[in-house]
């Protein structure tokens, strides 16, 4: 199975490229990837080739600690509505938990586990790919990505007492200790993060802030703030499609409102909840056929669906034709399929 990844995953790649005088463009095609990932967080991509890409660029730019450096532009910020859920997790074993269970709609293939070691804490950071030939820069990054998220979500309580990788070093030591802020040790028989016993204990500190600042610079990308009801609700509904957890219920409660208050102002304007769910399933549903290689299976359970049936039937509800003959369709530039919203539920 090819495991894939959010094109989130790219975030500051172009910049730090440019630093290394490499072009990112230019690394990206070879790989087998379109450039169009760089200015979209939202796409899916073989994780397999982000790990080519990578290493490439660390080739080509003569930067050996590519990766690691590529993390100090990532925290959960990036992870989109899993690291949303992170930020409101209660201790740090809930971060674990809630890791385990949705890091797959981030990125597939990453495995993150924790257990007591006498009076230490051993996170062990796994990468599972079978299909990439170098995974070195790619753990690089993703446990400086752990140790930056951590940071960001228990500040100053965060204190790594080590860090280990499998892998020899390929650069400077030193770039090592100073990131990390511990001794950081290479050859070793796992990879991961040693901390004190009590870290399991600890409380995230308020990301409220943080969390304001993140979604202002969502909507400064999209242009504008929305203010009206249904324009909230689609955004909130983009934001959490992919958890599985898109209902009325959960809505209306980031919303602040009722279940019945949000459906009946829906009402109000001749819409209905599931009419908004479906417009926005069907709108992510092409981009991602247009635009991404992703199986129409992973599509299926990324737009909240059990299965692949549920969702063929509902597309071709939509659009009249199966989801794999669409894509068939918009990429030998066939004639374009109508772009109207879903009728379905319409007259509920």
């Amino acid at each position: 199975m090819t495991r894939i990844a959010r094109s989130a995953v790219f975030i500051g790649f172009d910049r730090l490229c440019h630093e290394y005088q490499v072009n990112p463009h230019t690394v990206l095609l070879r790989c087998g990837l379109d450039p169009l990932v760089l200015r979209r967080a939202d796409l899916y991509l073989p994780y397999a080739r982000f790990a080519q890409a990578l290493t490439l660029a660390a080739e080509e730019g003569h930067c050996p600690n590519f990766g690691l450096l590529l993390s100090e532009y990532h925290d959960y910020l990036v992870l989109g509505p899993f690291g949303l859920l992170l930020a409101q997790a209660e201790s740090f074993s809930e971060v674990l938990k809630l890791t385990q269970q949705y890091v797959h709609l981030h990125a597939q293939g990453v495995a993150l586990s924790a257990q007591q070691e006498g009076d230490h804490l051993q996170v062990e950071y796994r990468l599972e790919l079978p299909e990439a030939d170098d995974l070195r820069q790619l753990l690089e990054l993703g446990l400086g990505v752990v140790h930056r998220s951590m940071h960001s979500l228990f500040g100053e309580q965060w204190q790594p007492l080590e860090v280990s990788m499998r892998h020899a070093c390929m650069g400077q030591l030193e770039d090592y200790t100073r990131f990390f802020g511990c001794p950081v040790l290479f050859d070793q028989p796992r990879d991961g993060i040693r901390a004190g016993a009590q870290t399991i204990e600890l409380r995230p500190r308020e990301q409220r802030p943080q969390l304001k600042t993140h979604l202002l610079e969502q909507y400064a990308h999209r242009h504008q703030i929305p203010t009206d009801l249904v324009s909230r609700v689609r955004l909130i509904l983009q934001s959490i499609l992919s958890t599985g957890e898109a209902s009325l219920d959960v809505v209306a409660r980031l919303l602040g409102q009722h279940p019945r208050s949000l459906q009946y102002a829906l009402q109000q304007q001749s819409l209905n909840f599931r009419q908004l769910l479906d417009e926005v399933r069907y709108n992510e549903a092409r981009q991602q056929l247009q635009l991404s290689r992703q199986s129409i299976t992973d599509l299926a359970l990324h737009l909240g669906y059990s299965d692949e049936t549920a969702f063929s039937r509902a597309f071709k509800r939509w659009s009249g034709v199966p989801p794999r003959l669409w894509r068939e369709q918009s990429r030998s530039g066939a004639q374009a399929i109508a772009s109207a919203s879903p009728e379905s539920d319409r007259q509920r």
